[in-house]
């Protein structure tokens, strides 16, 4: 009874925790929308300022750099991130909105190690309010935590009892041996009973 109470309570937290992930990846895309926007509009910015000197972005970005002033070269180098960081949003933005929208924790959790992407996950978990699983997505992520939990803890059980289970068996193999007969010394055997009743009567 506890054991199957155990395994449904795994499968229950198991559940819950994966019926997040749409949710999580929801509020991931919003704050990498705002990610994109704000590099977008620094790069817009940086363009209109390379047109003052009729220069490409790159051409100012390179005179930047070839700045004497530690200070200058080190705002370049800053500004120089700026078109980088927004192809990689972009990009990120676009894989993750492309395709079927249970894909999206999928290819969010093949990427979230990225060092490019890190900062944001972790703005995320930190500002992150759990929703109720009420999508699509949600039950079926929900449903399919809850069966791996479950098997998992059932898996898990089996591996973990099957030396104690064996430990058991040994130590009660003795008792379920079947009864010897033994015979007292005194006491005569079958063969001797046999000769015993073939002896003639004394007169």
């Amino acid at each position: 009874m506890i054991k199957r109470v155990l395994i449904i309570c795994v499968g229950l937290v198991c559940g819950a925790g994966a019926s997040q992930a749409p949710e999580f990846t929801q509020q991931y895309l919003q704050r990498l929308g705002g990610w994109v926007d704000a590099h977008q509009d620094k790069v817009t910015r940086l363009d209109a300022r390379a047109a003052q000197f009729d220069m490409t972005r790159e051409q100012y970005i390179a005179a930047l750099q070839a700045s004497t002033d530690p200070k200058v070269r080190k705002e370049a180098a800053n500004i120089a991130s700026w078109p980088v960081y927004l192809k990689q949003y972009t990009e990120m933005q676009r894989m993750l909105q492309s395709g079927p929208s249970w894909m999206q924790p999928y290819r969010l959790l093949q990427n979230y190690n990225d060092p490019a992407f890190a900062p944001i996950v972790q703005a995320t978990l930190a500002d992150y309010k759990p929703g109720t699983p009420i999508t699509a997505e949600g039950a079926a992520f929900g449903g399919a935590g809850f069966v791996g939990g479950w098997l998992l803890t059932v898996i898990g059980a089996a591996l973990l009892g099957a030396p104690i289970n064996m430990i058991r068996r040994r130590r009660e193999k003795p008792k379920n041996l079947p009864n010897l007969v033994m015979h007292r010394i005194d006491e005569p055997t079958l063969t001797e009973k046999a000769q015993e009743t073939e002896k003639p009567e004394e007169t």
